[in-house]
């Protein structure tokens, strides 16, 4: 399936050795000559992979080693200088392809990214968890401007703690609705007629974006409250 507002990269093209039309991600089927993977190609069709959110880890892996194999640069050493470099590049795009790939959230803001023609997902400060937060950064603040006694310390250090649990439990909570929202998703495009977005999966893709924008807001949070409590243990 292929969705309107996704970038759309051909591959038909000339092979750069020996001049035969291709239409290969990476190989002349005419002079078997290794070719650059097209720039701007999405890692879902690079792995051979339709736009879905559920990947089979498995076949995900295999498809990996097998490209990698095709790419490594050992089994260049003798070719051209040109082959070498572009073995190279293909290896390098590949690792960011699958360390994208297989990591469920980074897949679903790839997925957003690449249906919106490359928008990024910014993050926001979730307005139902205003007031915990601002009490939050009011407990930093005084972490860094005022001296502890040994008590202050333990007391600020278990209330840190707690706000790590707690917010870590949010983070846990958001990857769960995206791990349903994919399933959504792919149910969703799979019944889908037509090359267009229906309204189903504008909204799921809405929400996924909302769910991202907060997750990458409290991750910030965490990782402040992580440096207040490696303060507080260094006893600085």
């Amino acid at each position: 399936m292929k969705l309107s507002g996704m970038s759309e990269v051909s591959t038909k093209r000339a092979c750069w050795h020996c001049g035969a039309q291709i239409d290969s991600i990476h190989l002349c089927n005419q002079c078997g000559t290794l070719q650059r993977i097209p720039e701007g190609i999405d890692y879902f069709t690079l792995f051979g992979l339709g736009p879905r959110l559920s990947l089979d880890s498995a076949r995900l892996e295999a498809t990996f080693y097998e490209l990698s194999r095709k790419f490594h640069p050992d089994f260049y050493q003798k070719k051209s200088s040109e082959e070498q470099a572009i073995s190279l590049e293909n290896s390098a795009v590949l690792n960011k392809a699958y360390r994208v790939l297989r990591d469920p959230v980074q897949r679903v803001e790839y997925l957003v990214r690449w249906v919106e023609g490359g928008s990024t997902v910014d993050a926001e400060a979730p307005a139902d968890l205003f007031d915990e937060i601002l009490e939050l950064q009011e407990l930093l603040e005084s972490i860094k401007e005022t001296p502890d006694h040994p008590d202050q310390r333990g007391r600020r250090l278990d209330a840190l703690k707690g706000e790590q649990a707690r917010f870590g439990q949010i983070q846990e909570e958001g990857e769960r609705a995206l791990e349903g929202l994919s399933k959504e998703w792919d149910r969703l495009s799979e019944t889908s007629e037509g090359s267009g977005l229906t309204e189903a999966q504008r909204r799921s893709l809405s929400e996924m974006k909302r769910i991202l924008a907060r997750r990458a807001y409290l991750e910030r949070v965490l990782n402040d409250i992580q440096s207040g409590m490696d303060k507080l243990e260094k006893g600085s």
